[in-house]
C-alpha cells in the first residue's frame, strides 16, 4: 500500500486523456497501484481530499496478460467516461472492436483468498469457490460539505448467455466500508443478472443494462451516504471468475468521487478547454 502524495494528479490525469486523439476504448495495461487510482479518480466529483489516497491492487499477469488497466473512450462505447478497467481475464482482450470469440479465457489459474470468498459468496451464492480476482482498494477522507461516494460501473462477461443459470455466476462487487452497494434494479451484479443483453461495442458478449441514468442504459451511477467529512472512507471494487478460471468477465470503472459524476463534456467545449489549459500553461512559461 502506498500513500498517495499528489495534489491535482486527478486533474492533470483528465487534462491528458481528454487530449489523445483515440477514437475508441482504447485499453492500455497498468498494474501500478497509483497510476490506476489516478485515472480512477479523474473525471469524477469533488470532494475526495486526494492528499489522503491510500491504494492497493490485487492483479494477475501471464506474459503479456495482465488482469487490470486504464482505458480512454473517445467514441463513447457503453457510454461509460474514461478511467480503469478490471477482468478475471486479460483487459488487453477488452477494448473497442468486433465480437470475434464466444469464449475469450485467460486463465491465471489462482484461487481466491479466504477473505475474497467471503466477499464474493454473498454475490454469487457461494455454491462454488471463486478465481481469478481482481481487485482495487482505496481508502480516504472527504472534505466538509460531502457526504456520499459516487461512481460509474459498465460490466459485461464472456459467461453469458450459456453459463447464465448455472453454478458458474462471475460477479462484481463494490465495497463501501465493507457493504456491497452494486445492486442494479435490486440484483447483485453478476451473470444471472434479469438485465444482461447482447450489446456489440466489444469482445464481451453480454453486458449490463437496465440503468436508466443519464449516461445510459449500459452505466450504473452507484452513491452511498457515509457522513459530512467522512474520514478513512474505504471502497473496494472486485470481480472474479466462479468455479473456474474461464470465461472472462471485466467492469470498467469510472469518476470516483465525492459528489455526483458529472456529465461528459461535448467535443467541441472539451476541446476548448484543452486549448485554453495550453495557453495558461504557455503564460506560466514566459513569466
Amino acid at each position: 500500500m502506498k500513500l498517495l502524495k499528489w495534489q491535482g494528479m486527478a486533474a492533470v490525469f483528465a487534462l491528458g486523456l481528454s487530449a489523445l486523439p483515440a477514437q475508441a476504448i482504447v485499453v492500455t495495461s497498468e498494474t501500478n497501484a497509483n497510476a490506476l487510482a489516478a485515472a480512477l479518480l479523474a473525471g469524477g466529483g469533488a470532494g475526495i481530499d486526494l492528499g489522503s489516497v491510500v491504494v492497493s491492487v490485487s492483479n494477475h499477469t501471464s506474459g503479456s496478460a495482465v488482469s487490470s488497466g486504464t482505458y480512454t473512450n473517445a467514441s463513447n462505447t457503453y457510454g461509460i467516461g474514461n478511467g480503469i478497467v478490471l477482468s478475471s481475464g486479460n483487459v488487453l482482450n477488452y477494448g473497442d472492436g468486433p465480437n470475434t470469440a464466444g469464449g475469450t479465457t485467460t486463465a491465471y489459474g489462482v484461487a481466491a483468498t479466504a477473505a475474497e470468498e467471503l466477499l464474493l459468496d454473498p454475490i454469487t451464492g457461494g455454491s462454488l469457490n471463486h478465481n481469478d480476482v481482481t481487485s482495487i482498494t482505496l481508502t480516504f477522507n472527504l472534505l466538509p460539505g460531502f457526504d456520499s461516494v459516487f461512481f460509474n460501473i459498465a460490466f459485461g462477461s464472456e459467461e453469458w448467455p450459456e453459463w447464465a443459470g448455472s453454478s458458474f455466476i462471475d460477479a462484481f462487487g463494490l465495497f463501501v466500508n465493507g457493504t456491497n452497494v452494486a445492486f442494479a434494479n435490486g440484483n447483485p451484479i453478476n451473470i444471472d443478472h434479469p438485465d444482461m443483453v447482447g450489446q456489440a461495442g466489444t469482445e464481451l458478449d453480454g453486458m449490463l443494462g437496465g440503468s436508466t441514468g443519464a449516461f445510459g442504459q449500459f452505466v450504473h451511477t452507484f452513491g452511498t451516504f457515509v457522513g459530512d467529512g467522512a474520514m478513512g472512507v474505504t471502497v473496494t471494487f472486485i470481480i472474479a471468475d466462479s468455479g473456474d478460471s474461464s470465461l472472462d468477465s471485466t467492469v470498467y470503472i469510472s469518476q470516483l468521487g465525492g459528489s455526483a459524476p458529472p456529465p461528459p463534456v461535448p467535443a467541441p467545449a472539451a476541446a476548448l478547454l484543452i486549448a485554453g489549459g495550453l495557453l495558461l500553461l504557455g503564460r506560466k512559461r514566459q513569466r
